[in-house]
């Protein structure tokens, strides 16, 4: 399953203003300690580029738990995506950016019959020497993990893909971006973890 979330209620990346708030859930908020503006995260829109907002405390109240809620885990090598030019995955002057996952956090409730989830995720995204400038869609895979013993049982749903558009000028310094997913939904019957990683297309779960 594939979303593009950036221009959710707005007519363009640019015109979409960031009022994400992520808090460390427990332990599961990644980073150190809360990096965004409070608000009601049911309102939020998102945007690739945070860097230009207004970068305040978050208010932890905003990612209570009001419903018990799946632990975040980022997969192995989840964490940094390095996009060369074709070809060219060896040579460092082929680089053309790098993003990585820096902060997470999660907060769930109860809709109608299902547990859904909302997800925060930000980090950063920097441009190598052979970028030009422009647009970059940076792919962010969610995926729901059994906990349980039983290895038949240990996949669940598809990952969701979710799609946050950046504009990076060339020689730019690196810039911010973050994402509010709001309804993804837990599966039941078991114990189950939801595991993040920017997807760089090679080593997607199935």
């Amino acid at each position: 399953m594939h979303k593009t979330v950036g221009m959710r209620r707005a007519g363009s990346v640019a015109a979409a203003v960031m009022v994400l708030a992520l808090a460390g859930c427990g332990g599961d908020g990644g980073g150190a300690g809360g990096m965004f503006g409070g608000g009601d995260v049911g309102k939020t829109i998102v945007s690739g580029n945070a860097a230009s907002r207004s970068a305040v405390d978050v208010n932890p109240d905003v990612f209570r738990q009001d419903v018990p809620c799946p632990a975040i885990e980022v997969e192995d090598g989840g964490y940094i995506v390095m996009k060369s030019q074709r070809g060219k995955d060896d040579d460092p002057r082929a680089l053309q950016y790098q993003a990585n996952l820096e902060k997470w956090a999660r907060k769930c409730r109860r809709e109608g019959g299902e547990v859904k989830m909302t997800l925060g995720v930000s980090g950063r995204v920097t441009p190598g020497p052979a970028w030009e400038g422009g647009e970059i869609f940076l792919p962010i895979r969610a995926t729901f993990v059994s906990l349980e013993d039983d290895a038949d049982t240990k996949r669940g749903p598809k990952p969701t893909v979710l799609t946050v558009p950046v504009t990076l000028g060339a020689g730019a310094p690196a810039e911010q971006w973050a994402l509010v997913e709001q309804n993804l939904v837990v599966p039941q019957g078991g114990s189950v973890k939801l595991e993040i990683a920017l997807d760089d297309g090679r080593n997607r779960r199935q």
